[in-house]
């Protein structure tokens, strides 16, 4: 998992760079871009990291584990990626834009703050996606 997560990662950060719109050659503007495409490569950098970190600390909730005792594979699946892509989509809620800018270019603070961000919203997308 780490090892496809470390493959994907710098793809992931090539291809939303690409993403980046914006020509314009006035100074202003030009930070302003450098600043949103920093910003979107700090998204996609976090939502992948999200996304493996959720699965990590989802397998350790006591929840989880005495819930998928009665469920099959492949729902166990489902309901695992419902609730990760869940916690990847709230993460812009918990995550700010100097957040994202540092998560773009440090690895070490990329980590802390996907943990942070796993942590405040794990338990909530359980509850929404077992109810």
């Amino acid at each position: 998992m780490k090892k496809l997560l470390a493959a994907m990662a710098p793809l992931a950060l090539v291809l939303s760079a690409c993403t980046a719109t914006g020509t314009s050659t006035g100074t202003a503007s030009s930070a302003g871009t450098a600043q949103s495409a920093t910003q979107q490569l700090g998204m996609t950098a976090i939502k992948i990291a999200i996304n493996a970190k959720c699965t990590t600390e989802l397998n350790t909730l006591p929840a989880w584990k005495t819930a998928t005792k009665v469920m099959t594979s492949t729902q166990q699946q489902n309901i695992q990626s419902e609730i990760c892509g869940c916690v990847s989509e709230k993460a812009p809620e918990s995550v700010t834009a100097v957040d994202l800018a540092t998560a773009a270019l440090d690895p070490n603070a990329r980590a802390t703050i996907v943990s942070n961000v796993v942590s405040k919203t794990i338990n909530a997308c359980v509850q929404e996606a077992v109810s």
